[in-house]
């Protein structure tokens, strides 16, 4: 065989070698995608997910606040082949922080059903109802931005009763939780492929839009690159005391908190109970937390109050008609005494002040009304006195409140960013990409 023959083999082999190890191990990942839907029947909004060694496929309500994933999903119980639990005592039971351990003598173990097995409490948020059982571990597969695919092969989740999907949409099968804790989606995302514990959310505003969660530093798609450099920061700041009820006094809680110092309605600032803007040290209560579980923000009773009669004084001005109210709204108008703009119906704007007044997260009428028949519009904030579990935080900042919006959740610097309504941009969350 001819030196020049030889030589273009031992390349093309070499190129060969090179392309397979190519397709075997995708580029290193900067950060990862996930699609943001909204079931418009429950204002629920979910992602999908894949498990298992057959990569089962079902929807998870998106939680800002939990701790962990749960899921009932029979497709996946039935093919679970490469489930395994995470046992009492090892490291990832340290890591999950289990509050206890359970047995169930079954051979070969099942999901849910497993011995000596870490454990812990899953909550559905709109319910109330807590399953204890024990937490598993799976392989996730996930995507890059670039489109790449990639495995967590010990992905941390619990296999939970059926009774803990009422209350959930139809469309999912569980719960997916991104709170800060250290087996929450961006958590083990970030552990597992070494990249900034950061997540971005950009709700849509209905079912027939898709939005998209980043996980990781990715680079936006004109114009978001553009409106992520202007993004207004303010301080994420960690309740001392849990809203898990199940947790002790002084575990800190998995759920984002801002710190919120006033509140307007047009230029004029609400006469407020400031002590309820602030956590109680000892007891958790108050504050301003954000929770995508939540449909529309929720107010203690008398900032509710404060925040209703100013409102309807500043839409008499505006000449807009008050009607009867239509539950749970406390205050609801007449649409055709209400002009439109690109931002929504022309009402009275909110803005929820934060560290200076010069750091304000503004509601439009988009995200200040939903409407409830062809002709009734209502204010979309509501009495927060009804919270399931925990102490009584005094604001939550609900899903209605975050759509279309870039939302930048900087875990590794406690910093919370946020863009003005993405319609003052002539765009929404169904544009927002990432590569």
């Amino acid at each position: 065989m001819a030196p020049s023959t030889t030589l273009s083999i031992f390349l093309f082999s070499l190129l060969l070698l090179s392309s397979l190890s190519n397709a075997q191990s995708p580029r290193k990942p900067k950060a990862f995608i996930f699609p943001i839907n909204k079931d418009d029947t429950t204002n629920q909004y979910y992602t999908n997910i894949q498990i298992g060694s057959n990569s089962t496929s079902f929807n998870v309500v998106i939680d800002l606040g939990a701790k962990f994933a749960w899921f009932h999903d029979l497709n996946y119980f039935n093919a679970a082949s490469s489930y395994r639990p995470i046992l009492c005592g090892t490291q990832q039971c340290r890591i999950a922080n289990g509050v206890g351990c359970i047995f169930c003598y079954l051979s070969p173990p099942v999901p849910g059903c497993t011995n000596n097995t870490c454990s812990d409490y899953a909550l559905n948020p709109f319910t109330g109802t807590q399953v204890y059982s024990g937490l598993g571990q799976d392989v996730l597969r996930v995507y890059s931005t670039r489109g790449d695919q990639y495995r967590v092969n010990d992905f941390p989740f619990q296999f939970s009763l059926p009774v803990l999907r009422q209350g959930l949409s139809a469309a999912t099968a569980g719960l997916i939780g991104l709170g800060r804790t250290r087996i929450s989606l961006q958590a083990r995302l970030a552990s597992t492929f070494k990249i900034r514990q950061k997540f971005a959310l950009c709700i849509p505003s209905s079912g027939n839009n898709n939005g998209n969660m980043i996980i990781g530093q990715g680079n936006y798609k004109t114009p978001f690159e553009e409106i992520s450099k202007k993004l207004l920061t303010t301080p994420l700041i960690r309740n001392p005391v849990s809203t898990d009820m199940n947790e002790v006094i002084g575990n800190l809680t998995a759920e984002y908190f801002i710190n919120v110092k006033s509140i307007r309605v047009g230029e004029k600032t609400l006469s407020l109970n400031k002590t309820l803007l602030s956590i109680n040290k000892n007891t958790g209560a108050g504050g301003t937390s954000i929770r995508t579980v939540r449909p529309y923000t929720g107010l203690h009773r008398s900032i509710y109050t404060a925040l209703i009669n100013e409102f309807v004084k500043a839409a008499a001005a505006k000449n807009i008609t008050r009607v009867s109210s239509v539950a749970p709204f406390g205050a609801c108008f007449d649409s055709k005494t209400i002009a439109s703009s690109k931002t929504g119906p022309q009402v009275p704007i909110i803005d929820f002040v934060l560290q200076s007044n010069s750091v304000y997260w503004r509601f439009y009428g988009s995200n200040s009304m939903v409407r409830v028949s062809d002709g009734v519009i209502c204010l979309a904030f509501v009495d927060g006195e009804t919270n399931l579990t925990g102490p009584s935080t005094s604001i939550v900042v609900g899903g209605h409140q975050l759509e279309n919006y870039l939302l930048e959740f900087d875990v590794a610097s406690s910093r919370l960013g946020f863009s003005s309504s993405l319609l003052l941009r002539d765009t929404s969350c169904s544009q927002f990409r990432a590569t």
